[in-house]
């Protein structure tokens, strides 16, 4: 079996966990990222202990400890700061909201408030099975980005 190294992927509010052999460049796991997180492989940067790590090496050129690293992503904003649509997911219907990645959760949240006609003190939004909560962060703390999906779920009051 080959060696693998596990990381954690820490910078947002989404912290998911990748599995890459060794034998993997950056890019590949920047690739494996983009196809977790929606997150185009060339707007990211990743580090480790402050350091950037390089495209072109491997995963062995750095000799994690232990197999398993943190690292830190980081992202390069779209230039021209332009809206986007993401799609909100409110159980069989789907709508497309305009924002920018510079849109405040709150303010993601009135929107998607005015879509539906409910508060949000009646649901709860996701994205990549992360519960957002924190409202005065930009929606990039959550990855969300052109193409997201956003997943309404509603409380139930017995």
């Amino acid at each position: 079996m080959a060696a693998t190294v596990l990381f954690t992927i820490t910078g947002g509010e989404v912290i998911p966990e990748i599995e890459m052999p060794v034998s993997a460049t950056i890019l590949e796991l920047k690739k494996k990222i983009e196809s977790v997180l929606n997150l185009k492989a060339e707007r990211q940067t990743l580090r480790h202990d402050n350091e950037e790590l390089n495209n072109d090496r491997t995963i062995a050129y750095y000799n994690f400890k232990k197999n398993v690293a943190t690292l830190v992503l980081h992202f390069k904003p779209l230039s021209g700061k332009p809206k986007f649509n993401i799609t909100v997911k409110d159980g069989d219907d789907e709508f497309n909201v305009k924002v920018k990645e510079t849109t405040l959760i709150a303010d993601l949240i009135k929107k998607i408030e005015k879509c539906t006609g409910y508060s949000i003190k009646y649901m709860n939004l996701y994205h990549l099975s992360t519960k957002i909560e924190e409202e005065d962060l930009p929606i990039t703390a959550y990855y969300i980005s052109e193409g997201s999906k956003i997943e309404v779920k509603y409380l139930r009051f017995y």
